[in-house]
Formats: C-alpha cells, structure tokens, sequence
C-alpha cells in the first residue's frame, strides 16, 4: 500500500497550518493563489479531521481525498449520447479515509441525516465474475426498490468500491486482487439535491482514494471513465461528463468535455465575467419518480436513434451516437435533418415502438427494465430535437469563447434552458404551462426556411437555435431564470443539473452580479420565506488525493 499520502491526524492539522508549506501550496492549485480563499476553506479540512477522529481514532494514519461539484453551463443531458459539456468544477466533498485489514467498508457523514453504513465488499458481490453490469445493477436497484431501500448515501461510496472490484476479477470470481477496506469520513460543502452533483463528487472521491490505497495504478482519464458506469449502481443510467469534469476541473478555467472518447479541453473564464449560482431550495430529489423520469427521457433518445438508423440505413452506419445526427458528420443540409426527425413518431407508447422497432425487442427490453412506462406516451420527437441541437450547441459554446463572443456564449445558454423550460410568463404576472407540439407541418417550415432565400429566416431556422424538448425544468427554476434574465449584464441563464429542482447559474458581467443577487432575493427568495442562496462561484481545481507538494 502507498504510504505517501497517509499522515497522522495531528500531522494533517500541522500541514494545514503552514502557510508556507507544501500542502498550501497544493491547496493553492485548487482554490488559486487568493490566500483568502485558501484560509476560508481551511475549516471545511479541519472539521473532516475532527470528524474522522471522533468517529474512528484520534491515532490513525489517513489519507485525505477532495472532489468537487460542477456547474454545467452549456451541454445539458447529452454526455450519455456523446455530446460535449461545457462546466466549472465548484465546493467540496472531503473524505478522511483508513485502510483495513479486511474487507468492511465503515461509512460515517459529519451531516446527521446520513445514517452510519457498513457493508463487506464480498458480500455484496455475486460469486463468481458479473458477465453484464449494467444488468446486474440494474437488477440490484429492483431489489432494493421492492425492499423500500433504494435510495441510501452509501450507495454512491458501494458504487465506486464495488466497480473497482469489478473490474479487478478474474474470469473465475477471484479478486485480483481483493480491496482493502476502508473507515471512511464523509463531509462537504455541497448541498445535496442541487443538481452539483454532490452525489457524483462522492462516487469520483471515492474512487480516487481506493484506487490509491490499493495501489491500483489507474490514470486519471481511466477512473473517469469508470466513475460512469459505476454510478448505474444507484439505479440512473447518466453518462460520464459529470465525473470528468470533476476530475479534470481547472482553477479559473472552464473544462470542455468531449465523449466517446473522452477529451478534455480547458478555455480560461472570460475576464470581466462571473457565474452566479442561484438555488431554487427545489430539492432535485433521486427518487424512484425522478429517476424515472431522468431515465424515461434517455428511453426517448435511445428509441429515436434506433428508429432513425431503420428508416434511414444509408446512414445507420455513420450514426452511432445521437450526436452523430449532425450535419458534418452525415453529410447532409440542416433541411434533410429536420425532414429525418420526421420519421420520428412525435410520441409513441411502448406498444407502438415495439411495433416500429419489431426487431429490436433485447434491445427495447434493455431500455426498458430503467422506468415505468410514460403516460401518454415517450415524447420522442421533441426530445431527440433538444439532444441533436444541445450537442451544436455545446460545440459552438467553444466557438463563442475564444472568439471572445460571450453575449453568443450567454445565448446558447438561455436556448438550452428553454428546451428544459416547463412554463412562461404570462401578461397577468403568473405562469402558464408550456406546450412544445413539433409536428411535421413545423419541421416542414423549419425545413424550407433553413434552406431558403431569406437571410433572416434561415438564420431563425438554424438546427442550434431550436430548444426541442427535454422539460426537466420545474416552475421555480423557469422563474429564476426569468429573474435573472431581467437583469442588465445579464448574457444568458439555464438550470445546471439533471433537472426537477436544484440550481440555475447566470453567465453576466461581473459588476452587474450584485444586482442579480439583490433581484434574486426581492423576487424569490423573500416572498416564498426562504433564506437567499444566490452567490458568485469560481472554477476551482479538480478531484485528487492530497498530497504535500
């Protein structure tokens, strides 16, 4: 086992101390050079500490492992379909972590609420080597819904454990080797259900600290890569951008995140600029309702590409990600995508998909086992659009950037959240629901106007400007957004997360971002009562044990 990074608790604490020292200097490539900003998190590292001493032993040797959350900016619910995501790595979760002797894992959380876990890593196995882990997952979700059990915080730790021991068995069931256990303190300055990807920063801390322990020697660009498909464990079927830009994130800098394969690309923040994260206080609760609804929609995408390949064979071979539907990628003008997505049913039930798709029924049976079936039936034309122009956008973002172009970067922002929007403003001041019909008369006119003479039209119809729908959005947030949009220097503004509640960030000039703060808490927070929760955030640096430099 490596001992580089393991210190005594009271070794820790001297470390932390030392301004001048090697662990400031680490913690510099974090939080930046701002001193400030390094002593204000400096609590948050000693509160760990006192935690893991309190819980476990004030005498231990322990290594210390910190993962972000991430704002998303641009790039929404399109990594799992190889889109790229555009995102800033922000907070901290911090775990305090001891080795064992066997092979318990011992969970203990500074937050109250999250009850003391332990489990056996062998026991939560099967005996011999999982053939399919996206159906031995997914089977274990089933299980534990039935049993009321299935959403609990320590799945997000069994998560990252339980794959790394996956992943390191040999055909005939025998670890290769068998992971230690660990005594594991929890605690962090993420709140749980606002789409930061709290949860997600776990499962990335989690894995990094094990992977060292157990001197697995895996790269970074590897563990991100696992961090995905680990996460199914907790029953969603999300992609990887989240991890990797927990992993990846660069002090002051945002992080381009391509799929398929992974990339990594980082673009300064523009100077003169800020993001304002601004919680709803909507919890974006992982229940078996949202979980459902997350994974209903990825059923749409996954069903439109399977229909779109059968009607359109020539080009089944060059689409094999939604992304691909791309005009480059297929050779074909924005008018002959907008006339494929008619092909695309503007919604089916399971019935008539099975119809359609009547050669596909492993395939639909796989998509299927992750929700319940949609009432009224899988929207998936208007889901589909949002996937194929979310993944330009996200693309021109970068465009938008190192041209300097930051009021066609806010743009792209407000476009994405409006294919997440729910409801609009109405004359009288209140709110209405927000009906998105795509039917072939308008992919029709669409068609024609991008193909068309008139200048102003076509660029009205361009495939990027259209939102689709993806609706996972809620009231709250849609008005925040409407709030913030109000706001003078203020370039665009969009929810951040899975959706159903949590945060939304504004992209705006940095002397305006009081201004959005102070509407923010005379227009939402204090007539609902609750406390303001809307503050500037900066790129922080990414996942990582700690270690003295």
């Amino acid at each position: 086992m490596t001992t580089r990074a393991m210190r005594s608790i009271a070794e820790w604490r001297s470390l932390l101390a030392d301004e001048s020292g090697p662990v400031w200097r680490r913690l510099a490539e974090i939080y930046g050079q701002d001193a400030g900003r390094i002593a204000w998190r400096l609590p948050l590292w000693a509160s760990a500490l006192d935690g893991f001493a309190q819980h476990f032993s004030p005498s231990a040797r322990v290594l210390l492992a910190r993962a972000p959350g991430r704002v998303n900016l641009l790039g929404m619910h399109i990594d799992h379909r190889g889109g790229a995501v555009n995102t800033m790595a922000v907070g901290d979760t911090i775990l305090v972590i001891e080795p064992r002797e066997d092979d318990r894992v011992a969970l203990r959380n500074a937050d109250a609420q999250y009850l003391p876990r332990e489990f056996c890593i062998r026991e939560e196995l099967p005996a011999g080597r999982i053939d399919d882990w996206d159906a031995w997952t997914m089977a274990r979700y089933t299980e534990r819904a039935r049993a009321g059990v299935q959403a609990d915080w320590s799945n997000y730790v069994r998560a990252a454990v339980l794959y790394l021991q996956h992943t390191h068995t040999a055909e005939d069931g025998t670890f290769a080797p068998a992971l230690r256990g660990m005594n594991i303190f929890v605690t962090g300055k993420l709140q749980a259900a606002s789409g930061l990807s709290s949860s997600s920063s776990i499962v990335v801390a989690c894995m990094e600290a094990t992977d060292r322990l157990n001197d697995l020697g895996h790269s970074g660009e590897a563990l991100a890569e696992m961090c995905r498909p680990a996460e199914w464990y907790v029953g969603t079927r999300g992609g990887g951008g989240d991890h990797a830009a927990i992993k990846f994130g660069r002090q002051g800098h945002l992080t381009h995140i391509g799929a398929f394969p992974l990339t990594v690309d980082h673009i300064p923040f523009p100077e003169g600029h800020c993001a304002v994260l601004c919680n709803s206080l909507v919890a974006a609760a992982k229940t078996a309702g949202a979980r459902n609804a997350f994974n209903q929609r990825v059923a749409c995408y996954e069903t439109g590409l399977l229909l779109l390949k059968k009607r359109f064979p020539e080009r089944a071979a060059r689409m094999a990600h939604l992304r691909d539907v791309n005009p480059d990628v297929l050779g074909a003008g924005e008018d002959e995508i907008y006339r494929m997505l008619k092909a695309l049913p503007e919604t089916a039930g399971r019935e008539e998909v099975s119809s359609l798709l009547a050669n596909e029924p492993a395939e639909l049976e796989r998509i299927w086992r992750s929700h319940e079936p949609v009432e009224g039936g899988y929207r998936i034309r208007q889901v589909c659009l949002y996937g194929i122009a979310e993944c330009l956008r996200s693309e021109r973002a970068v465009e938008c950037l190192r041209a300097g172009d930051t009021a066609g970067f806010g743009e792209l922002i407000t476009l994405s959240h409006d294919g997440d929007r729910v409801t609009r403003h109405v004359p009288d001041g209140g709110r209405e629901k927000l009906p998105k019909p795509l039917s072939d008369a308008e992919l029709d006119r669409l068609a024609d106007e991008v193909a068309g003479d008139d200048p102003a039209r076509r660029e009205r119809a361009r495939l990027w400007r259209q939102p689709g729908g993806y609706d996972v959005s809620c009231p709250e947030m849609d008005e925040m957004v409407d709030i913030a949009l109000d706001v003078p220097g203020t370039l665009g503004a969009g929810l951040v997360g899975a959706g159903l509640g949590g945060c939304v960030v504004a992209l705006m000039r940095t002397e305006n971002a009081p201004h959005l703060i102070a509407a923010m808490e005379e227009h939402y927070y204090r007539p609902r009562k609750l406390p303001p929760t809307a503050q500037i955030c900066h790129a922080l640096g990414g996942s990582g044990v700690l270690e003295p430099k």
